[in-house]
């Protein structure tokens, strides 16, 4: 598209000049100018788009996801949050995993990510029998010998 916007915005500055001679030609210069502009911004708005979306880019964006959830998330938390294609959000899931900055966990058949990095070091713990479990579980007795479970 910028192949078509370069020339267009030439044009216009052309029949501007030549607007200085026959004032009618002014309307051709804008038509071509505002041509010119518009395909600029909308190659301009997809490259920017095309940039957004690589794999490399997105790492930090799901960095921060799994901030905001205890180092945990799921490909479907990134393609609501990112707006973005599950085929994008599972390249990119694949590139953190070939770097090894990320491990799956399955749980309930979701398969989880997590980030050891940002996963944070609380953990549940049963008051009695020093059993430890996930944060993000919701427990408040311990399957094991039924005490309080309790953030340590």
């Amino acid at each position: 598209m910028m192949a078509f916007a370069i020339p267009a915005i030439l044009l216009g500055l052309l029949f501007l000049v030549a607007a200085m001679t026959n004032p009618s030609r002014i309307y051709v210069a804008a038509a071509f100018g505002g041509l010119g502009a518009f395909l600029a911004y909308l190659s301009m708005s997809w490259i920017s788009y095309l940039n957004f979306i690589s794999p490399e880019n997105l790492e930090p964006l799901i960095l921060r996801i799994a901030k905001k959830s205890n180092g945990y998330f799921t490909v479907q938390d990134i393609m609501q949050r990112l707006n973005i294609k599950e085929e994008t959000a599972e390249r990119t899931v694949e590139l953190m995993r070939s770097k090894g900055a990320i491990m799956s966990e399955f749980k309930d058949g979701v398969e989880f990510f997590k980030i050891e990095a940002v996963a944070a070091q609380a953990k549940r713990r049963c008051e009695f029998c020093k059993s430890e479990f996930n944060v993000r579980d919701a427990l408040t007795k311990c399957p094991n010998c039924g005490g309080n479970v309790k953030i340590a």
